[in-house]
């Protein structure tokens, strides 16, 4: 059965008012089409081939097969077990090809945006793109430009953070304990080995080794990624926030990408100043208060208290809208570093434990969630 591709609105900023295009501009089967107007793009399902690329540039796409959510969570994983993870394609696994544990296929590499390889670099992260460039050529399902993305989605991670993404020629296959731990070709300090190896031994003494490796066992883990990913499609179950506030209820939508680049500025703050961000900001003298920067706002980074519009630069992800509605010029996108989102994390901190100690959950909580 083929997988769906699904459009989530309250993701996508055309629906909220921008002109924004790149899911069609990007899609290499010409799949995504954007009606006129402000409306989302629509999927044409017999042409859409699967690639994801459109995961890679929007934040709307889903599937309901694999979220960036279950991705992350796969990767990390793989990490905890003390061993390098390896990325692919579906391109460079040729028939009779069993690879590792340790080894990610995707439909398209250029699914992952730089958010996330940022996200998994700041978390130490052992990372290999195990890929021939040969194949992007003439790939048929992401075209030239899904050769072309991922490169330059990592390199933008690495200016970031400072980490590498290894390339290889070589797919890991799956192989014995002994020959898994003696080859020289997977570099790995001691600790990593040893925590591995003392996992697998672990594993082998409780029979989980069988089961982990068992084909029925690995359906089912697909069969429940695929169930998670459909009922995270929700729109009840997003990460959408209600604030009651003496000016109504307001809505706060953390959107995917802004959230994994927060979660990696708080794991290292340090690599803030490396990032540019667009945010906005308000002319008070030209402002006459009409609010209709917060009306339209998306994600509700804009918000109207005491009669005065104010900016959450978590939530603001500088998609522009604000500046097309303001009919007086009072708003206007500005470049600037993500340090600005440090004192904002702090005081999204201070809130979070205020909230558990007041027994609510906070909306930002993920902020100061490490596993």
């Amino acid at each position: 059965m083929k997988r769906k591709l699904v459009v989530v609105e309250e993701y996508c900023t055309r629906a909220a008012g921008s002109d924004c295009a790149r899911c069609a501009s990007a899609c290499p089967q010409g799949a995504i089409t954007v009606p006129d107007g402000h409306e989302a793009p629509t999927v044409d399902h017999d042409l859409c081939n699967g690639c994801g690329i459109c995961f890679g540039v929007c934040d709307a796409f889903a599937s309901t097969h694999l979220t960036m959510a279950d991705l992350h969570a796969r990767i990390r994983r793989i990490a905890t077990d003390g061993r390098r993870a390896y990325i692919t394609c579906k391109e460079n696994v040729f028939p009779g090809l069993d690879v590792d544990t340790n080894v990610v296929v995707l439909p398209c590499i250029s699914m992952i945006p730089p958010e996330m390889w940022t996200l998994l670099l700041s978390e130490n992260i052992r990372l290999s793109v195990a890929c021939d460039f040969n194949y992007c050529d003439g790939c048929e399902r992401g075209g030239e430009l899904g050769g072309m993305l991922f490169p330059r989605a990592i390199e933008i991670a690495q200016e970031r953070t400072g980490g590498e993404v290894k390339f290889s020629y070589r797919i890991p296959e799956k192989q014995t304990l002994v020959g898994k731990y003696t080859d020289n070709s997977e570099s790995a300090d001691r600790r990593a080995v040893f925590t591995g190896a003392a996992s697998d031994v672990l594993e082998i003494a409780s029979g989980k080794r069988r089961l982990r490796n068992s084909e029925v066992l690995s359906d089912y883990y697909a069969r429940k990624e695929r169930m998670r990913a459909t009922l995270r499609l929700n729109l009840a179950e997003r990460d959408v926030f209600q604030d009651f506030s003496p000016e109504g209820v307001h809505k706060h939508t953390m959107f995917p990408k802004q959230k994994m680049l927060l979660e990696a500025i708080e794991r290292q703050h340090e690599i803030a100043p490396k990032i540019m961000v667009a945010t906005t900001t308000t002319d008070f003298e030209l402002c006459t208060g009409e609010a209709a920067c917060c009306e339209h706002c998306p994600t509700g980074a804009r918000e109207m208290k005491d009669g005065t519009p104010t900016i959450d630069h978590l939530y603001c992800i500088g998609c522009g809208i604000c500046v097309d509605v303001c009919p007086h010029g009072a708003v206007a996108l500005e470049s600037t570093t993500a340090e600005i989102y440090l004192d904002a994390i702090e005081r999204a901190e201070e809130q979070r434990k205020k909230d558990e100690a007041d027994g609510k959950k906070s909306p930002l909580s993920f902020l100061n969630a490490r596993k």
